[in-house]
């Protein structure tokens, strides 16, 4: 495969945090292909985004060997979209392209195709399982707007697809049946069973 040009004008967002609770155990240091899961998705955002910036809670990731510049959440415990928040306000870009640590089948050929969509506030996909809000591009006008969600304690980042001041994009699966078929890359780890799932279904492709 032809290696992707870095796309300079939207800044790769990783979502270190959460507390994996579900999984029993802090999912970014699972082990998957020889190296940690958040390794593994910083590693792939790198390879993609000029400036790739990693949001966690606390500074609690030793990341100097990752092409990552770690920042921490500017609005403590707002979940995912109080990363993503945190990921608008410090990106250098205009846009963000926002994914989970713990999507161990994330697809370049994906990403860039949906980094190379004309410019919208919100490009979304929605998936037969629903909208993946964390495999998707957003813009900085987003961020006024995630702010007053987050003073009126509405944390879903799905809920942007709905204000009527936003540009939106929504992306069918059918988009990616060329190069995702089973949409792997929209897959993220919670639970010790999706572990399970998850290394059955890399096996499966190999």
């Amino acid at each position: 495969m032809a290696t992707l040009q870095k796309i300079k004008t939207i800044t790769g967002v990783v979502l270190g945090g959460g507390q994996s609770r579900r999984m029993g155990q802090d999912k970014r240091i699972l082990e998957w292909e020889g190296m940690k899961f958040l390794d593994k998705v910083c590693l792939t955002m790198g390879e993609l985004f000029d400036e790739v910036l990693l949001v966690t809670a606390t500074e609690d990731y030793a990341c100097g060997h990752l092409p990552v510049r770690l920042v921490t959440d500017a609005i403590p415990q707002k979940g995912s979209l109080g990363g993503l928040f945190t990921g608008l306000k410090e990106a250098s870009a205009p846009f963000v392209f926002v994914v989970a640590c713990d999507m161990p089948f994330l697809n370049p050929l994906a990403i860039s195709r949906l980094c190379a969509l004309p410019e919208g506030d919100v490009v979304m996909v929605k998936l037969s399982t629903g909208f993946q809000p964390l495999h998707g591009r957003y813009s900085k006008r987003c961020y006024p707007v995630m702010e007053q969600m987050i003073q009126e304690g509405n944390l879903r980042i799905q809920s942007l697809v709905n204000h009527s001041s936003l540009s939106v994009q929504i992306i069918e699966e059918s988009m990616f049946k060329d190069i995702d078929p089973y949409c792997y890359s929209f897959l993220n780890i919670n639970t010790p069973s999706d572990l399970e799932c998850a290394r059955k279904a890399a096996s499966r492709l190999k």
